[in-house]
């Protein structure tokens, strides 16, 4: 219930504080619903946020981080949920400067990523488990998108599954009330209102469905090549200027020129969304009236670049509003090739372009699920669901066909850290190695001979022995591969000692360490057991840990954890 409050307090200031950056430029809440604006204010206010954004980064993050929902991820799997707190200015302060300005990104990043940091917080004053805390930050994620869109239901759902990837009842629960919250609370603020108010379209005829079929497949090419695109769009940039205040600067002056041309690109945009669903566009782009297809094809490919460039850039913002953006574009143009081939079987385009910025979204973002549940409470209108579930879930399936990552996954995943093992690490580091059953290995003096090893070794039938000093302390390990050569062969059994035919380079793992570390070094070693050492003293050899039970307690973990689930 507190986080739900407060993340949906900190989601509110987030859209205030956007819309106040944006009256102090335009005179208006919202770029798109400004009046024609002067050249040099849509030149220079991009470029002007993106050096202040550009600022703020290079202070917090000098030699650069994964920032908003990828960095929620990143520390989901990496740092148990411990969520960094410099999120609060990059996202509280640096989003709202650079969205208010003109960056062609979406609020709803930046609440999300300050509602887990939120959330995190939380868990960090409790002295919570790592799946307590990964519980909370599903609700400091939930109220962020509650907030935005006033979706309660999506906001679950989201959190479930493009955060948590995590459908547990006991993680559901409490995720929901916090949605809940945040919704009443956003309510009680902005009034209770869809984020779009568009009529109610239908599935005019079941041949219909071949269209939005259609929509499927092209906003999945769309959303797997922008997910391409991100790398190197980020590379590009940041070879050319490596300072984050200079690509800010360089960025948002790239933003302002699209703008002079296709003023309809800047800011977050849901006021043009709202016009093609309502079919009243303007098709003005530069300067001059086009065929209405030919804008929206324009309007596509210059929104497509400017979010590119301000994603390279480094500017904070969610990509979520951009999906939306054009996703609705490539539905308006199916649409009307629909409608002027069959007016009679089809609705009007405005109709595609809601399933359009669906289908995209659930693409782009590899969670069609919520999607789903987005579009219906963003429009308060069922009667067109059925496309969108068809859509969305065509969609999904063409992006994954060329990637499996998402726009949120895509920078996770650029950093070497594996996006879809972010559960199973949390579950695996909160086994310790104390539940996996250690066998006790024979010890030996480091000045035994060769022939008492030989004999240890045989006796005891574990394929491991442990050679001591005096004190007790572990000199090295002898297995099979260093007596193999001398198995047959005693003619130095009373020449060599213990020491000179062990192992001395040990790897091993202390008694308060995490299935999770066993299972990392068992994957990259060839060897076969390990011994367990003592936390205060790391060469005191407690018992030794094999790789058959360390995976037989993994697998059997699995189903478990599965069970429960």
């Amino acid at each position: 219930m507190a986080i739900g409050l407060a993340a949906g307090t900190a989601s509110l200031l987030i859209r205030f504080a956007i819309e106040w950056v944006s009256l102090f430029w335009t005179g208006a809440r919202e770029w798109e619903r400004a009046a024609a604006l002067p050249w040099p204010v849509v030149l220079l206010a991009p470029a002007i946020g993106g050096l202040l954004a550009g600022a703020l980064m290079r202070r917090l993050y000098p030699k650069g981080g994964l920032r908003g929902v990828p960095g929620v991820l990143a520390d989901l799997i990496e740092r148990a949920g411990r969520i960094d707190r410099r999120q609060y200015l990059t996202e509280g302060i640096g989003a709202p400067i650079a969205i208010g300005s003109g960056a062609a990104l979406g609020r709803e990043g930046p609440s999300v990523a300050v509602g887990a940091a939120i959330a995190s917080e939380f868990a960090r004053r409790l002295r919570l488990s790592e799946a307590q805390t990964r519980t909370l930050i599903g609700c400091g994620a939930a109220a962020g998108i509650a907030a935005s869109f006033n979706t309660p239901i999506a906001g679950v759902l989201f959190a479930v599954e493009a955060i948590l990837a995590d459908y547990a009842i006991s993680t559901f629960s409490p995720i929901v009330i916090s949605s809940v919250l945040a919704t009443i609370l956003t309510r009680a603020w902005v009034g209770d209102f869809p984020a779009f108010l568009v009529p109610e379209y239908h599935l005019v005829s079941a041949w219909e469905i071949l269209a939005y079929l259609v929509i499927g497949l092209l906003c999945g090419l769309a959303a797997a090549l922008w997910v391409q695109l991100l790398r190197p769009a980020r590379e590009r940039l940041s070879r050319l200027f490596p300072d984050p205040r200079l690509r800010g600067l360089m960025g948002g002056l790239v933003i302002g020129l699209v703008g002079l041309a296709v003023p309809q690109v800047l800011s977050i945009g849901y006021g043009v969304v709202e016009d093609i669903m309502l079919e009243r566009v303007d098709p003005a782009a530069f300067g001059t009236a086009l065929p209405l297809a030919v804008f929206l094809g324009v309007l596509f490919l210059a929104k497509l670049f400017a979010v590119l460039v301000s994603t390279g850039a480094g500017l904070p913002g969610g990509l979520l509003g951009p999906a939306l953006f054009l996703g609705s574009l490539i539905g308006a143009l199916v649409g009307m090739g629909a409608h002027a081939l069959a007016p009679f079987w089809t609705e009007s385009y405005g109709a595609y372009a809601l399933v359009g910025a669906a289908a995209l979204t659930a693409a782009a973002l590899q969670a069609p699920i919520s999607t789903m549940l987005i579009a219906f409470e963003m429009t308060a209108d069922y009667h067109i669901m059925l496309p969108v579930m068809v859509a969305s879930i065509v969609a999904t399936l063409v992006a994954r066909g060329f990637t499996q990552l998402s726009l949120f996954t895509e920078p996770v995943a650029a950093r070497g850290i594996e996006p879809e093992l972010g559960a199973e690490r949390a579950w695996l580091r909160s086994v310790s190695i104390a539940r996996i059953p250690w066998r006790k290995a024979p010890q030996v003096r480091e000045d035994a001979t060769l022939a008492e090893v030989k004999e240890a070794y045989v006796r005891a039938g574990v394929g491991i022995v442990i050679v001591v000093d005096r004190e007790g302390h572990m000199v090295g390990i002898v297995t099979f591969a260093d007596l193999q050569d001398h198995l047959l062969d005693p003619s130095r059994d009373m020449e060599l000692t213990a020491r000179e035919v062990c192992n001395t380079r040990v790897r091993t793992i202390r008694e308060d360490g995490t299935l999770l570390e066993a299972v990392r070094i068992f994957d990259r070693e060839g060897f076969e057991q390990m011994p367990v050492v003592a936390k205060n003293d790391p060469r005191r050899v407690l018992g030794v840990l094999s790789r058959h039970a360390v995976f037989a307690t993994y697998n059997r973990l699995i189903v478990l954890h599965g069970e429960q689930a």
